[in-house]
C-alpha cells in the first residue's frame, strides 16, 4: 500500500522555556523553591538560544503501517481511526551540546539544563501537534492525542522504522541508533490517530508502561499526565 512522503512542519522557537514544567522534571513538588527557580532561570536563556526546533510528519492509512502496531495499547489508541499521523520533533544538536557544556564542573547546572530541554521538547511537540490539529480541523477530521513508543506496551523497538518512514535523518537531522536511542537526544516521535468522528485515543496507565520502574513521576507519587 502506498505510503506518502514525509513533510517538514515549520516550527518557531518558543519565546521562553516552561520553568514550572522543568521544575517538575527536577522533582519539585508544588513549584520550585527559590534556589531551584533561580537555577532554572539562570540556564534557561542559553538553553533556549541553542534550540533549533524542527518537525516532520506524514499521514497514511493505519493498515499501511501494520508492522508498527505492536502491542495492544497502540491498537486501542488508534481504534476507530482509519488513518494515522506519524510525527517526529527534535530540538537539534545544539541543545545536547549546551547540556554538556553546562554540566562541566557543575552537576546542578547540567541537571537544570537537561530538565529545561525536556520541557522545551514538550513545548515544541505541543506546537507541532497544534499545527496538525489546525490542518485537521480545516479538513473536518479529528486527531487523538500523541502516543509515543514506550507508552504502555508499544515497544521502543519501533523507533528505527518510524525514523525511516519519516526520513528523519535527512529532513530534520534526527537519527536512531541500533539500540533505539534518538540523536539528538532531546527528540520525540509519536502517532496520532485520524478519524471522521471525535476521538480521544487511549492512555495505558502506569501499570503497563515500560518506563514504570524508572519513572521519576512515579517516584514522586505523580503521573506524567498530571
Amino acid at each position: 500500500m502506498y505510503i506518502p512522503v514525509s513533510r517538514v512542519l515549520p516550527l518557531r522557537r518558543p519565546d521562553e522555556v516552561d520553568i514550572q514544567q522543568a521544575a517538575r522534571y527536577m522533582g519539585a513538588r508544588g513549584g520550585p523553591d527559590a534556589a531551584t527557580q533561580a537555577l532554572l532561570e539562570r540556564w534557561a536563556a542559553p538553553l533556549l538560544a541553542a534550540a533549533a526546533p524542527r518537525a516532520v510528519w506524514l499521514r497514511a492509512p493505519v493498515s499501511a503501517l501494520e508492522d508498527l502496531w505492536q502491542g495492544k495499547d497502540i491498537a486501542r489508541h488508534l481504534a476507530g481511526c482509519g488513518e494515522v499521523v506519524l510525527l517526529a520533533v527534535t530540538l537539534g544538536p545544539g541543545v545536547d551540546a549546551q547540556i554538556r557544556r553546562a554540566g562541566v564542573g557543575d552537576v546542578a547546572a547540567g541537571a537544570a539544563s537537561d530538565a529545561l530541554a525536556s520541557a522545551l521538547t514538550e513545548q515544541a511537540a505541543d506546537q507541532a501537534e497544534a499545527s496538525l490539529r489546525e490542518m485537521a480541523a480545516a479538513e473536518g477530521v479529528y486527531l487523538t492525542g500523541r502516543y509515543s513508543p514506550g507508552y504502555g506496551d508499544w515497544p521502543i523497538g519501533v523507533q528505527p522504522r518510524i525514523a525511516a518512514l519519516l526520513d528523519t535523518a535527512r529532513r530534520i537531522g534526527l537519527c536512531v541508533t541500533d539500540t533505539c536511542l534518538m540523536l539528538p537526544r532531546k527528540s520525540v516521535t509519536a502517532a496520532l490517530g485520524v478519524s471522521r468522528e471525535p476521538v480521544t485515543g487511549y492512555r495505558a496507565g502506569c501499570a503497563h508502561c515500560q518506563l514504570r520502574d524508572k519513572c521519576e513521576y512515579r517516584k514522586r507519587g505523580e503521573t506524567c499526565e498530571s
